[in-house]
């Protein structure tokens, strides 16, 4: 995977975190912050390859994304992708989406509403910063790469499955992490 920070509605390009960076090593990455980009980029890479190391697991192989397909004079080709590809400042909306087209997570951000009662009117909610929208999306990006097929709304159980499998191993993926599987289990 690679993180590309380009914030179009800003006209924003912001400068890549450097995961392997002696001091980031030394305290285990940057500190949460809903301020920073680069915190933002560390999420997303966090969470996308924790997903993807499941799938690998799972999979019993290493996970391949769905590649390039185009008409050339009447002929289909495939492109090798070798990467895919996470903005998590792509758009000035309430949203998230893999894109099949780009081959790409685009996280979206917001500002809340007065009308809204979880958050403080007029703060940036950050799509990229929510575990659960995170591996749901790169889920979809996985299952793409397993059955490119799975994304052509054939019926209207395709589009429910693509759906409720990534519902799932959002999910799911939470009882990965110790201290959430005992603050379950002690609070049962």
């Amino acid at each position: 995977i690679e993180v590309v920070d380009i914030d179009p509605g800003s006209s924003a390009a912001y400068a890549p975190v450097n995961l392997n960076a002696p001091e980031l090593l030394a305290t285990d990455g940057l500190q949460p912050s809903e301020s920073d980009p680069r915190f933002h980029q560390q999420m997303c890479y966090a969470v996308a390859r924790k997903t993807i190391e499941h799938f690998e697991r799972a999979l019993g192989r290493k996970a391949l994304w769905s590649s390039y397909r185009h008409n050339k004079k009447g002929k289909f080709c495939d492109n090798y992708v070798p990467r895919l590809r996470i903005y998590p400042h792509a758009l000035r909306q309430q949203n998230a989406y893999y894109s099949p087209q780009k081959k790409a997570l685009l996280f979206g951000y917001f500002q809340t509403s007065a009308k809204d009662g979880r958050n403080t009117p007029g703060t940036t909610v950050f799509t990229c910063l929510s575990h659960d929208i995170i591996a749901h999306e790169t889920t979809h990006a996985l299952l793409d790469g397993v059955h490119p097929r799975f994304n052509e709304p054939v019926n209207e159980d395709v589009l429910a499955f693509h759906e409720a499998f990534a519902d799932l191993v959002a999910l799911f993926q939470h009882f990965s992490y110790p201290g959430v599987l005992r603050d379950q289990i002690a609070r049962t």
